[in-house]
C-alpha cells in the first residue's frame, strides 16, 4: 500500500470513530449496565423513593401507578422495560419548605438534582445513576410526584 493511501485510511477510520463517539455523545447515549439487582428489586427501589418523597411532603396522596411496564431502550439498542408511577396529592403546608425537604433528600440520595420555579409551582426532578427519574411538583393548591423506574433487560 502507498504510504498516502495508508495515511487516508487512518484519517477516514480515525474520523469514523471520533464521529461515533460524538453522535453517541450528542444523544446522551452511554453505556449502563443494569443494576446488580433483581427485576423486583429495582422496582421496589424506585418505588421506596416515590413512597418517602410522599412522606417529606406530608398529606394524602392518591397512588395512580400504573403496574404494566412500559418499554424502553437499553443503549446499544437492547429492550428493556421500565415502570412508571403517578401520584397526586394535597398542597403541602409550605410549597418551599416541601420542595427543600425533596431536594435535601434527593442530593443526599445521590441523585442529580435540579429545582425550577415555574409561575407558582416549585419543581423538583431527581436523576439517579440507575436511571431513575422521579419529579415532585408543588403548589399552593396540589402535589404531584411521578417518574420511571430504571429501564431493566427483557
Amino acid at each position: 500500500m502507498h504510504p498516502r493511501s495508508h495515511s487516508r485510511t487512518h484519517r477516514r477510520v480515525a474520523l469514523a470513530v471520533a464521529a461515533a463517539v460524538a453522535v453517541g455523545a450528542l444523544a446522551g447515549c452511554a453505556v449502563q449496565d443494569p443494576t446488580p439487582v433483581t427485576d423486583l428489586e429495582a422496582r421496589d427501589r424506585f418505588m421506596t423513593v416515590l413512597d418517602e418523597a410522599q412522606d417529606l411532603v406530608g398529606g394524602d396522596w392518591d397512588v395512580r401507578d400504573d403496574p404494566t411496564p412500559r418499554e424502553c431502550v437499553i443503549p446499544l439498542w437492547i429492550p428493556g422495560e421500565r415502570y412508571p408511577a403517578l401520584r397526586v396529592g394535597d398542597a403541602p403546608a409550605s410549597v418551599s419548605a416541601a420542595a427543600e425537604r425533596i431536594e435535601q433528600a434527593w442530593n443526599d440520595a445521590g441523585m442529580r438534582v435540579t429545582r425550577t420555579d415555574i409561575g407558582d409551582v416549585i419543581e423538583v426532578k431527581g436523576e439517579s445513576a440507575e436511571g431513575e427519574l422521579v419529579v415532585l411538583r408543588v403548589s399552593a393548591s396540589a402535589s404531584t410526584l411521578l417518574g420511571e423506574s430504571e429501564c431493566r433487560p427483557l
